[in-house]
């Protein structure tokens, strides 16, 4: 084990905890914990955004895919950018007006609230959906951060694991939504700065750009952007569908809604998407790079590549600091999906169905219970599943993005939607995910993300549900 970036490790922790502590002094209410009094600038509000959006895929399952599949990989990217841009754009601000308007701090008491849906149906259906996809995405981030202690410390996944649960805990525990909003504003502009850091100096050890092209050739990975027609329509309905997914995103949205003012969020816009723009091309070629730099093929390039990468280029201690970039990568996302979770559970199903004169303390209590649930179990997840990061939080993402997706674009751009397609529609999005993924079925050879089929099912369902339900009021 080498004791400089054990200690670079042990600094980075210490220091999250320290921000975690400063940024919940006074955040003592129940609600504080949900979306913490809608009291988060713009800025801090852009980059935890980005930095709740990007786990350990972006260091470890994005450069793997670079350099397995080539430059075909890069439209994920693309697809990420263009949706993200849209969720800004077009939902942010009117999320952030219309949750305040309905008096909601989570995305299914808004919907409950617009449509009328007394009986908490929408929250118990949309709780069990969030507990199912976060609890596999939330695994994939502890897988993640596994492999990075396994081959940086020599421990092993099971205390890799084991730690990335603690710290996630604890800082999560402490203050709720502004803890982890200032949490995520250091730790993406600390991840930034370490993909950055790597792919710059990685770029200039292996000779440049002469040197990656060779070694692209010699791998025989495409490189061309000249596509045929099946080629266009495989990458519009595979990697660039991943941008559907943002319109869906119960952790991303969570932090518009919890944004001071609505009327600053399109400066978010503008510092999020270049911020994600900026990460993404550094993974990318990380991915690139990565051919070059090693002279043999990687058996496993996800758990090795950027991981070896750093711990050769740089001194020990600074290699600590930029793996644990990779660390916040993985962080910020765990305590976004936990805290709506969470937020759900003790606000919509517990409070309102169950105990509505419960009292603060014993809404925290149910509120810290259900993160450190969905931690264990994402963590024996974790430990027992033999699949692919990249592979759990494309499912994940699927199933979050057709499940949410649709009814939230209809719900803020006033769609004719009753309470009853409201369901439906939620119910057969994930469904339709959940199943297309199983089938496993490419027609005419294209792989279709299952955020396609389950966003479009999703989306009739709602409209034709409400449609007749419509018909049956006025009659």
């Amino acid at each position: 084990m080498n004791f400089s970036m054990l200690i670079s490790f042990g600094i980075y922790v210490l220091f999250l905890l320290i921000i975690g502590y400063r940024a919940s002094r006074g955040r003592r209410a129940s609600t504080d914990l949900v979306l913490g009094e809608r009291s988060v600038n713009w800025w801090v509000t852009a980059i935890s955004a980005q930095a709740a959006d990007m786990s350990s895929w972006l260091f470890m399952g994005l450069p793997a895919a670079i350099y397995l599949h080539g430059a075909i990989d890069i439209w994920v990217a693309v697809g990420l950018i263009v949706g993200m841009w849209a969720s800004w754009h077009f939902l942010a601000a009117p999320i952030r007006r219309e949750t305040e308007q309905y008096h909601a701090s989570t995305l299914p008491s808004y919907f409950e609230n617009k449509y009328h849906e007394s009986a908490g149906r929408i929250s118990a259906v949309s709780a069990g959906i969030m507990a199912f996809f976060f609890t596999l995405y939330i695994a994939a981030g502890i897988k993640g951060v596994g492999y990075i202690l396994e081959g940086t410390f020599g421990l092993s996944r099971f205390w890799g694991g084991i730690m990335t649960v603690v710290v996630t805990l604890i800082y999560t525990l402490m203050g709720g939504f502004v803890a982890a909003a200032w949490v995520d504003f250091f730790q993406g502009i600390f991840l930034l700065g370490a993909i950055l850091l790597t792919t710059i100096v990685a770029y200039a050890h292996v000779g440049g750009y002469s040197a990656i092209m060779s070694a692209v050739q010699s791998h025989h990975l495409p490189l061309s952007f000249s596509l045929s027609l099946k080629t266009i329509l495989a990458i519009i309905a595979g990697p660039v569908a991943w941008g559907l997914g943002y319109f869906g995103m119960p952790h991303i949205l969570s932090k518009f809604m919890g944004a001071d003012n609505p009327e600053q969020l399109y400066k978010s816009k503008y510092v999020g998407i270049i911020w994600q723009s900026v990460a993404l091309s550094a993974a990318i070629m990380c991915g690139f790079i990565g051919l070059a730099y090693f002279s043999q093929p990687l058996a496993s390039p996800e758990k090795t590549l950027f991981i070896t990468m750093a711990i050769e280029l740089f001194p020990a201690t600074v290699a600590g600091l930029i793996i644990c970039g990779i660390l916040s990568a993985t962080l910020s996302t765990m305590n976004a999906q936990m805290l709506v979770l969470a937020g759900i559970v003790s606000q919509d199903l517990f409070h309102k169905l169950y105990a509505p004169h419960a009292t603060r303390n014993e809404l925290k209590q149910v509120f810290r219970a259900v993160i450190i649930a969905v931690a264990v179990v994402a963590f024996l997840i974790a430990w027992f599943d033999s699949g692919t990061i990249f592979d759990l939080v494309e499912f994940a993402w699927g199933g979050l993005g057709a499940s949410f997706g649709p009814l939230t674009i209809l719900a803020l751009y006033n769609a004719p939607v009753t309470k009853e397609g409201a369901l439906a529609g939620i119910i057969a999005g994930g469904v339709t995910s959940l199943c297309w993924n199983m089938m496993h079925y490419e027609p005419y050879g294209i792989h279709v993300n299952d955020v396609v089929p389950g966003f479009i099912v999703g989306a009739l369902v709602i409209l034709v549900i409400s449609r007749i339900y419509i018909k049956r009021q006025k009659q």
